[in-house]
C-alpha cells in the first residue's frame, strides 16, 4: 500500500539531501582533478626516480653479479611495477570507491527525487484537484456571497452582528439606510446602537440581550423603538443567536431587525378597537348578545345582566332559547336564528325576553352574522332595545292618537279609518251607510258659565249615554270639541233608520245633572248616504257637515238629510270668500263711522269704525252679511289688517286738517287677537302713519278673548303698553263677564244694546244697567251704552252715570266726508 508522503516528509527528505550535498560540494572542491593527477604523475616519477637512484645504488652495492645484478633488476622493475600497481590501485581504488559512493548516492537520490517527483505529481495532481475543488467552493462562495448580500440587500429585515471581543456592531447598510442615515453616520459600535434606542426602552432593551448573553442558549429576542434620523421613532423586533467560547463567555451575536412599526401600529389599533368594542358593549345601553350557530350565548353584555337579572358567567354556553324566551316563542325563535344563518336580513324584530324573576320584557331586535375570513358564518351578534316602556307609551300613544282623551271614544283619526273601511265593505256588498254628523247646541254657553269641568263631565256622560244608544252596526266617534260622528251601516230601511237617529238624539236631549247642577242640551245632526250623497270619507264628512249646519241654521234639536240644494250654499260660501279676498285688492271695502258721545257734554269724543263693503255687482252689503264669513277663514286677518291701516290713515289725515281730536275705537276678530304679530302690526301703522296710540281703542268681545284667554290677556297688555286702549264689547251677553271682567287688562266696557233696548220697560234691566256702571265705575272702567235710540234710554242711562253712550238717537254710522262736517261744525248733541 502506497504511503501517501506529507509536506513533513518532503521537508526532512530535502534537508536530507542538501545536507549530503553540502559534504559531496565540500567533497568535490577538495577532489581537483588537474592537481590530484599532477600529485600522482609528480608522485609517480618522485618515487620512480628514487626508485631507479636508490634501488640500483643499494642493487650494485650488495649485488656484484651482472647477471643476477641484471635479473635482480628485472624482478626489481616488476616489483617496481606491482608495488606502484598497487599503490595506484589503492589510489585509484578510494577515488572509485568516492565515486561510486557519490554515485550510489546519486543514484539513491535519484530514485528518491523520482519517487518524490512521483509523489509531487500526485501531490501536483491532488493540489490541482483541490485547487479545482477549492476555486469551485470559491465560486459557490462567491456566488453565496452575492445571494447573500442581494438578500440582506433587497430584505426587508436589517442585519446586525455583534462582536463581543471587538466591541463592533455591524449594521447592514439599507438597515441603515432605511432609518434616514448614511453608512458613515452610526459607527459600528454596540454604544452606537444603544443611542438610538428609544429613552423608554433602553433599559429593558440593554437587559434582554445582557440576561440571554447569561443564558448561553436559545435564540435572542426582543422588541423595542430605535430613532429615525428625522426624530421619528419606529418598532423593531430583534431576533439573534450568539456563540459561546469554553470559558462560557460570549464572544459573537448576530441576528435580525425587523420593522414592525406598522404591526405594533396595528396591534394599538386592534387594541383601542377592541377596548372600544369591549366598552361600547359593557358600557352600551342597550341588550347585546352573540350566540353561536347552535344558538348558545358566548356574549352577554351588562346591559344583559343588568335587564335580565342573570350574569354573564350563569348563561355563557346555555341556548338562548331555552333561557330566555317565552315557552309560546320558542319555535319561532328557533325560526328566526336559523332564518338569519342562512343570510336573510331580520331587522327591528320584536320579541319578548323572560328575566330571572319571570317578569316579561319587550326587544327590539336587530340582529347581524358575523363570519370567519373565508366568509363561513360563525354565529350571530344581536342588539336589543328595552321597548318595554315604549310599548306602554305606543299603546298610550295609540289610544291618544287614535282615541278620545276625555271620553275614550275613537277620534277622527280613528273614525276616518273605520269609515273608510266601512265605505270598502259597503262597496262590496252593494248596500248603503249612513254618517250622522252631531253637534251640541249651544255646548258653549255651559262652559262660559260653569266653566269648562263641567262642560267636560257632560261630554263624558253623553259619551256613554250615546254608548248605550248604538247598535253593534253603528261606529261612534268624537270628532272634537262638542262634535261627533256616528257610522250606521247597512241602511236599507228609510222608517227604522229615522227611529235611530231619533234615538240618537233622544239620548242627548235630556237634563243631566253634574255636581248637582241640572243641565239641558240639544243637538243637530246632519245626515249624508253612502253612496248617494259621496263616495269617499272626505266627500261624506263634508256634505254631513253641511247637513248639520243647515239643521242649526233651521231650529236647531233637529236633524237634517244632506241635499244638493245645500251643497250650492257652501258653494256660495265659497264665492263669498272668493269675493272678499278680491274686495280688497279692487279697494270695495269703506268705513263709516259712529260717533260715541259724552252723555254729559253731549260733545263727540270718539268714533266706531264700521267696514261696509260696496260690491260691484250687489251693491252695499251690511257687514254681518260677510263678516261671518270672513271670521271662518283667514280672510279676517287682511281685512282687519285694512280697517286698521285705513282708520289710522283716516285719523290721521283728520289731525292735519285741524279737526278736534278724537279717538277711534277698532273692533278686533277672534283670529286678528289670535294672531302672533298682531301687535308688531298695529304698532307698525301707527308708527308709520305718525299719530298717537293713545287714540286707539280697539274692541274686542268676551267670546273672542275666551278662545284663547292666556294669549289674549298677552296681546291686549302688549297694546296697553303702547297707550292703546281696550274695550269690552257686547257686555252682559256672556256668562261670565263678572269674573273675566277683573282678568281681562281693559279700559271700557260696553253695555249690549239688548239691556239699553228694555231698559225703559223692565225694572229688572234698569237695575242690571245701574249694576254694571257701578261696578266698572268702582273697578275705574269708563262705561258705554249701545244701541241708544230713545230720549228716555239717553236720560236714564245719563241718571246712572253713564259715561259715553252709541246710537242711532246721536247719529247712525256715516261716511268719513259727513263725519268731517260734524267734527268741523263743533256740534254737540242735546236732548
Amino acid at each position: 500500500m502506497k504511503v501517501r508522503k506529507d509536506a513533513i516528509w518532503f521537508d526532512d527528505k530535502i534537508r536530507d539531501i542538501q545536507s549530503q550535498l553540502s559534504d559531496y560540494v565540500k567533497a568535490k572542491m577538495e577532489l581537483k582533478p588537474r592537481e590530484e593527477t599532477l600529485k600522482i604523475i609528480v608522485f609517480y616519477a618522485f618515487m620512480g626516480g628514487l626508485w631507479i637512484l636508490l634501488s640500483d645504488m643499494i642493487l650494485s652495492s650488495f649485488v656484484k653479479d651482472p647477471e643476477m645484478l641484471m635479473q635482480l633488476e628485472t624482478y626489481k622493475g616488476w616489483f617496481y611495477v606491482v608495488l606502484t600497481g598497487l599503490i595506484f590501485y589503492f589510489v585509484i581504488y578510494g577515488k572509485i570507491t568516492l565515486f561510486k559512493r557519490a554515485v550510489d548516492k546519486i543514484f539513491e537520490g535519484f530514485e528518491d527525487l523520482s519517487a518524490a517527483h512521483e509523489e509531487l505529481l500526485a501531490m501536483d495532481e491532488e493540489l490541482s484537484y483541490q485547487f479545482d475543488e477549492m476555486e469551485k467552493h470559491r465560486n459557490a462562495l462567491m456566488i453565496s456571497d452575492q445571494r447573500y448580500e442581494l438578500a440582506v440587500e433587497g430584505a426587508n429585515d436589517g442585519i446586525w452582528d455583534w462582536d463581543l471581543e471587538s466591541g463592533a456592531y455591524f449594521f447592514s447598510i439599507k438597515w441603515k439606510n432605511a432609518f434616514g442615515y448614511d453608512d458613515v453616520e452610526i459607527p459600528n459600535r454596540y454604544d452606537s446602537w444603544k443611542q438610538l434606542l428609544h429613552p423608554e426602552d433602553r433599559e429593558n432593551a440593554v437587559n434582554k440581550i445582557e440576561e440571554y448573553l447569561a443564558s448561553q442558549s436559545g435564540i435572542y429576542e426582543s422588541t423595542y423603538r430605535l430613532r429615525c434620523k428625522n426624530g421619528e421613532y419606529r418598532w423593531i423586533l430583534s431576533r439573534g443567536k450568539g456563540i459561546w467560547n469554553k470559558e462560557g463567555h460570549a464572544i459573537r451575536v448576530a441576528g435580525s431587525h425587523t420593522d414592525i412599526t406598522e404591526y405594533m401600529e396595528l396591534q394599538e389599533r386592534l387594541y383601542q378597537e377592541k377596548e372600544l368594542y369591549q366598552n361600547i358593549i359593557n358600557e352600551a345601553a342597550i341588550f347585546i348578545l352573540g350566540v353561536d350557530t347552535e344558538g348558545r350565548i358566548f356574549e352577554f353584555n351588562n346591559f344583559a345582566e343588568k335587564l335580565t337579572g342573570y350574569t354573564k358567567n350563569e348563561v355563557l354556553g346555555r341556548r338562548w332559547f331555552d333561557v330566555f324566551i317565552p315557552a309560546e316563542r320558542k319555535q319561532h325563535t328557533d325560526e328566526i336564528i336559523q332564518a338569519i344563518l342562512r343570510g336573510e336580513a331580520i331587522r327591528n324584530q320584536e320579541n319578548q325576553v323572560v328575566t330571572r324573576e319571570g317578569r316579561r320584557v319587550d326587544v327590539l331586535w336587530n340582529n347581524n352574522v358575523f363570519r370567519d375570513s373565508k366568509g363561513t358564518i360563525l354565529g350571530i351578534i344581536a342588539m336589543g332595545t328595552d321597548i318595554t316602556e315604549r310599548k306602554v307609551m305606543e299603546n298610550q300613544l295609540v289610544s291618544l292618537a287614535y282615541y278620545d282623551g276625555l271620553t275614550g271614544l275613537p277620534n277622527r283619526q280613528l273614525f276616518e279609518k273605520m269609515l273608510r273601511e266601512q265605505i270598502l265593505q259597503a262597496q262590496k256588498e252593494q248596500k248603503k251607510l249612513a254618517l250622522l254628523y252631531l253637534d251640541l247646541d249651544n255646548f258653549k254657553k255651559i262652559n262660559d258659565t260653569l266653566g269648562h269641568h263641567y262642560g267636560d263631565r257632560l261630554l263624558q256622560d253623553i259619551a256613554d249615554g250615546l254608548r248605550a244608544t248604538v247598535k253593534e252596526h253603528m261606529n261612534i266617534s268624537r270628532l272634537s270639541g262638542d262634535e261627533f260622528a256616528i257610522i250606521l251601516s247597512n241602511v236599507m230601511d228609510t222608517i227604522e233608520f229615522h227611529n235611530e237617529i231619533i234615538a240618537i238624539m233622544e239620548a242627548i236631549s235630556k237634563a243631566w245633572v253634574i255636581e248637582g247642577n241640572e243641565l239641558y242640551i240639544t243637538s243637530s245632526v246632519g245626515v249624508s248616504i253612502y253612496p248617494d250623497d259621496g263616495q269617499d270619507v272626505q266627500s261624506l264628512l263634508k256634505n254631513a257637515d253641511t247637513a248639520m249646519y243647515v239643521a242649526k241654521e233651521n231650529a236647531k234639536n233637529c236633524y237634517a238629510l244632506y241635499t244638493p240644494e245645500m251643497h250650492e250654499k257652501s258653494l256660495k260660501f265659497l264665492d263669498m270668500e272668493k269675493d272678499l279676498r278680491n274686495a280688497l285688492s279692487n279697494k270695495e271695502f269703506i268705513l263709516y263711522y259712529q260717533p260715541l258721545i259724552n252723555l254729559k257734554t253731549g260733545k263727540i269724543i270718539g268714533l266706531e269704525a264700521l267696514i261696509r263693503w260696496l260690491h260691484p255687482k250687489k251693491g252695499m252689503i251690511a257687514p254681518n252679511e260677510f263678516i261671518p264669513f270672513a271670521e271662518g277663514s283667514s280672510a279676517i286677518i287682511d281685512i282687519g289688517e285694512w280697517v286698521i291701516h285705513e282708520a289710522c290713515r283716516q285719523l290721521k289725515q283728520w289731525y292735519d286738517m285741524g279737526l278736534p281730536q278724537v279717538y277711534i275705537a277698532i273692533n278686533l276678530s277672534a283670529r286678528q287677537l289670535r294672531h302672533q304679530d298682531i301687535t308688531d302690526k298695529i304698532i307698525h301703522i301707527v308708527n308709520e302713519m305718525g299719530i298717537d296710540g293713545g287714540n286707539l281703542l280697539f274692541e274686542i268681545t268676551e267670546n273672542v278673548a275666551m278662545h284663547d284667554l292666556r294669549q289674549s290677556i298677552h296681546t291686549l297688555n302688549m297694546l296697553k303698553s303702547v297707550n292703546m286702549r281696550i274695550a269690552l264689547d257686547d257686555f252682559g251677553t256672556g256668562y261670565s263677564s263678572l269674573n273675566y271682567l277683573k282678568k281681562l287688562p281693559i279700559d271700557m266696557i260696553k253695555i249690549d244694546k239688548s239691556f239699553v233696548q228694555d231698559i225703559t220697560k223692565h225694572h229688572d234691566e234698569k237695575f242690571i244697567a245701574k249694576t254694571i256702571i257701578d261696578l266698572a265705575h268702582n273697578m275705574d272702567v269708563i262705561v258705554t251704552a249701545e244701541g241708544i235710540e230713545t230720549e228716555n234710554q239717553y236720560k236714564i242711562l245719563r241718571e246712572y252715570d253713564c259715561d259715553l253712550g252709541q246710537g242711532y238717537l246721536f247719529s247712525k254710522p256715516l261716511p268719513a266726508e259727513e263725519i268731517e262736517e260734524l267734527l268741523l261744525s263743533g256740534k254737540g248733541f242735546t236732548v
